[in-house]
């Protein structure tokens, strides 16, 4: 019950914090979401994420979807498989991908859109315990940093999910006039 209220509260202030969003290094942004996850990540994870790659986000946000993300991407696995996560990441025109590819359960083509929804659940909670909540997280959250969201799967094979987001603008160099 604790966890359910957290991630409602989560929720919740996803919607109402007032926002800003800067200039984020997206490699820092991914290894703070990773060291987040502790104890939960059991697996390997590798991170292929350009150096100096920026995004115009809410940092705070964006570590939490980053944070959702691999959390799922850890959890939705076989009993008997070892997770094997990838995060990776390009910059296409005047957005940025992130994804996260995992070798887990899948998703089935008619429930890739519902799983966004609160409270959506596939499976059983003794089976994948949750709350439905987090990837609900993650569309709000995105959303509110003028980007978007989505997943590609195949049942039994492993899902992607990929966040897009606008590429941060380059800053000019401030020029001292002496």
């Amino acid at each position: 019950m604790n966890v359910l209220v957290q991630d409602l509260l989560d929720y919740g202030r996803v919607s109402r914090v007032d926002i800003t969003l800067n200039r984020v290094d997206l490699v820092a942004a991914v290894q703070q979401a990773a060291k987040q996850l502790g104890q939960e990540r059991h697996g390997s994870l590798s991170v292929d994420v350009p150096a100096g790659l920026f995004v115009e986000a809410h940092q705070p946000m964006l570590v939490q979807v980053i944070f959702n993300l691999l959390t799922n991407a850890f959890k939705f696995h076989e009993k008997n498989s070892v997770p094997d996560v990838r995060v990776f990441a390009e910059q296409r025109d005047a957005r940025v991908r992130v994804s996260v590819r995992d070798n887990g359960i899948g998703i089935a083509p008619q429930h890739q859109e519902r799983i966004w929804h609160v409270f959506e659940r596939l499976h059983e909670r003794e089976t994948y315990p949750g709350t439905g909540i987090g990837l609900a997280i993650v569309k709000r959250a995105v959303g509110r940093m003028q980007g978007s969201c989505g997943v590609e799967s195949d049942l039994g094979k492993g899902s992607t999910f990929w966040i897009e987001l606008p590429a941060a603008r380059e800053q000019k160099a401030e020029r001292n006039s002496e």
